[in-house]
This record gives C-alpha cells, sequence and structure tokens, in this order.
C-alpha cells in the first residue's frame, strides 16, 4: 500500500503532473500495477481501493441525538401547559 500512496504524493506535489500524458508517462515508470494505473488515469478510486490487499474496512457509527430545537419545543410545551392550567384556574 505504500507504494500506491507514493505514487499519489507524487502526483499531488509535482506541479508538472497536470494534463493525462505526462500523467501517464510518470505512471509508466512509477512502481504500481497496470490495474492501479488505469484506475489512476479513470480516476476510479474504488477501483483502486480494491487493489490495495492491505487496506483497513472502515465502519463507521451514527449516533442519532436529538435536536436542541425539541429539547426547547419540548420546554416551551410545557410552560403553554402551565400557563393555560393558570388561566382555567383564574377563570373559574
Amino acid at each position: 500500500m505504500s507504494k500506491i500512496i507514493q505514487v499519489l504524493e507524487t502526483m499531488a506535489s509535482d506541479a508538472a503532473l497536470v494534463n493525462e500524458e505526462s500523467i501517464s508517462s510518470f505512471l509508466t515508470t512509477a512502481d504500481v500495477t497496470t490495474e492501479q494505473q488505469q484506475a489512476i488515469t479513470t480516476k476510479n478510486t474504488e477501483r483502486l481501493a480494491e487493489t490495495v490487499g492491505d487496506l483497513p474496512e472502515i465502519i463507521a457509527h451514527v449516533q442519532v441525538l436529538p435536536a436542541e430545537d425539541d429539547e426547547q419545543n419540548e420546554e416551551e410545551d410545557d410552560d403553554n401547559r402551565s400557563s393555560n392550567e393558570l388561566l382555567l384556574l383564574a377563570s373559574s
């Protein structure tokens, strides 16, 4: 995996690699597989990731929390109920 990362780092930092011709020329001399070369030239990140055998699988979990607005609405509802109860008591 480190070889492909080094190639990508070089591509990102070398201002001469701005067109497809210069990139293709660079990739032919780089120490990457033909499949990786094709994935880079076609900008297929999924295919490139598949060529790297020791790439870790990342699993993300999203924690869903109530929005702050929901909590404020509940507090406002409680306040409105208390006010309504007081009005009802006062009008009785």
